[in-house]
């Protein structure tokens, strides 16, 4: 009895490394740009921690104004400053807000009726840029200043609480040190940076308000960030971000993917993986992995970046950048969110070939539809298990299959092939490595004119740039040639063809000429930078 004929199996390819990683699809997902020109340069945003709503504070000029989170609409003007305005914090309950303005003076207004509920003048004689509420006390905030102190407030005193000298230079940056991750907890202790190319940690306990633990750099301190737990300080300095252990008081790790000083520091706070975010004159944002300290992603922004903030729910990516230009990037959501992945998903059916609209109606339901039914047509299964020892039926074989097993190779190719050269393309390479195979790739190209030859080489010359398949595509084009060499020159259309082919093949030489002295020159940058 003749053994049953066995159907040709599709070749499936390797696949090939994806052009985007799900790192980037996320963070491409801060989508609908919204750019606004202020007066003046943007020194400072600031989302409100709170969770009714995640109103954010951009201050530029002598202004502080209110965006709404929900229309990225200003709801809000705050313009009692006489002088430049720094630092507009929101704080925890999202009904009080502090700043700061160029004389060093502090105030502290009611959001609701924009009424300045408290002033302290004359005791910071510089002006403060950076300034932070405690996240654990309402009333307790931190300032920065210019004339190099450090001060602790409470709302109802009527004087700092607490100064801290040590500094030599101006103050740029200050914030809370989680202690236990709790921020400001264990006594509140602070964190600060300075021009004089140090980061200072401040504990209040200490008398004579020296720093507790310094750390030094090489150039000035634009911002620090302290991660929650408290372990770990960022400092940002010149055109490197450098990434303290406070518990060892080791340097852990370098930063140095900016060709220009980095102003500001952020991290995002929910889900597992926490990202840092790092803006810098050279218009960059930067996106870093945290566990090992690699960037994921990248933002080219139209001007030198001062600031840069996150929603604590990852909804809003805003950016102020030197000159007064305003970006909020959102991230899409709901409906929206959905209809952009129809939209991939129909453009990949394109890109290979098929027609989205044929491919969903082969499944009887939109793709949504069938992802929300997924499962749910489960049986169970049987109580017993049946063994059926009877020989199924053997599928229909298909026509190509037919012509290869009867030995008719060039039919078998021309109907894989199509007129064009464009019929699918996995049929394409299975039935061309059957052909190697069988050492009958000859005799398929063998007793062609022109337009016999037009798909096979229409084929050769798409395909012979995708790594996966050079070298099935080279065993067909040196057949063709060792076939039909003695032809150039003979046919106008044979001669387009192989100039098409010498041209396409030329051109993959030369990139892959390129791409070696590229790999040449980076290693050469590597080793210089070790």
């Amino acid at each position: 009895m003749a053994a049953p004929v066995q159907r040709l199996q599709p070749t499936k390819l390797p696949t090939l490394p994806s052009s985007t990683t799900p790192e980037q699809r996320y963070w491409r997902t801060f989508a609908s740009p919204l750019l606004i020109h202020e007066y003046s340069n943007i020194t400072s945003i600031h989302f409100s921690p709170s969770a009714r709503a995640h109103d954010f504070a951009v201050t530029s000029a002598s202004l502080i104004k209110i965006f709404s989170a929900k229309t990225r609409a200003v709801s809000k003007t705050i313009s009692r400053f006489k002088e430049t305005a720094y630092a507009g914090q929101i704080r925890r309950d999202g009904k009080v807000m502090a700043a700061a303005d160029a004389t060093g003076t502090v105030l502290v207004f009611d959001l609701a009726s924009r009424a300045v509920l408290r002033t302290w003048a004359g005791e910071h004689k510089a002006p403060v840029q950076a300034l932070r509420w405690n996240p654990r006390e309402l009333t307790g905030l931190v300032t920065a200043s210019d004339d190099t102190t450090v001060r602790l407030w409470d709302l109802p005193a009527r004087e700092s609480v607490t100064t801290f000298t040590g500094h030599e230079d101006y103050v740029r940056s200050v914030a809370y040190l989680p202690v236990g991750g709790v921020a400001g907890g264990a006594g509140g202790l602070v964190v600060s940076g300075s021009y004089d190319t140090t980061a200072r940690i401040w504990d209040p306990r200490i008398a004579g308000g020296k720093a507790a633990m310094t750390f030094r750099h090489d150039t000035a301190v634009e911002d620090v960030l302290a991660m929650p737990g408290g372990t770990t300080l960022l400092c940002a300095t010149g055109n490197v971000v450098r990434v303290w252990d406070v518990v060892a008081a080791k340097e852990i790790a370098v930063l140095s993917n900016h060709q220009k000083t980095v102003t500001s520091l952020a991290h995002t706070t929910t889900g597992e993986k926490r990202r840092v975010l790092t803006g810098a004159l050279d218009g960059h944002v930067k996106i870093y992995d945290t566990a090992s300290w690699t960037v994921v992603h990248g933002v080219k922004y139209p001007a030198p970046i001062l600031s840069l903030a996150v929603s604590p729910d990852e909804k809003h990516l805003a950016v102020g950048m030197v000159g007064g230009l305003l970006s909020i990037r959102t991230r899409r959501s709901g409906g929206e969110k959905d209809t952009v992945k129809e939209k991939e998903r129909a453009m990949d059916l394109i890109m290979k070939g098929l027609d989205p609209r044929a491919v969903d109606k082969k499944k009887g339901k939109s793709g949504n539809k069938a992802r929300k039914l997924k499962g749910l047509d489960y049986k169970g299964e049987e109580e017993e298990l049946i063994i059926d020892a009877a020989p199924k039926r053997a599928k229909k074989e298909r026509a190509f299959e037919v012509d290869l097993r009867k030995g008719r190779y060039t039919d078998a190719l021309d109907r894989v092939l199509g007129p064009s050269g464009r019929g699918e393309p996995s049929m394409i390479l299975t039935v061309v490595k059957e052909l190697v195979y069988r050492n009958a790739v000859g005799k398929a190209l063998a007793n062609r004119d022109e337009e016999g030859l037009r798909p096979v080489i229409e084929w050769c010359v798409r395909c012979v740039g995708d790594p996966r398949m050079v070298g099935v595509v080279v065993e067909v084009v040196e057949a063709v040639l060792d076939l039909y060499s003695h032809a150039l020159g003979q046919s106008i259309e044979f001669d387009k063809l192989v100039t098409r082919l010498t041209a396409r093949i030329n051109n993959e030489v030369e990139n892959a000429r390129q791409a070696q002295r590229t790999v040449g020159m980076l290693g050469m940058l590597v080793a210089g930078n070790e």
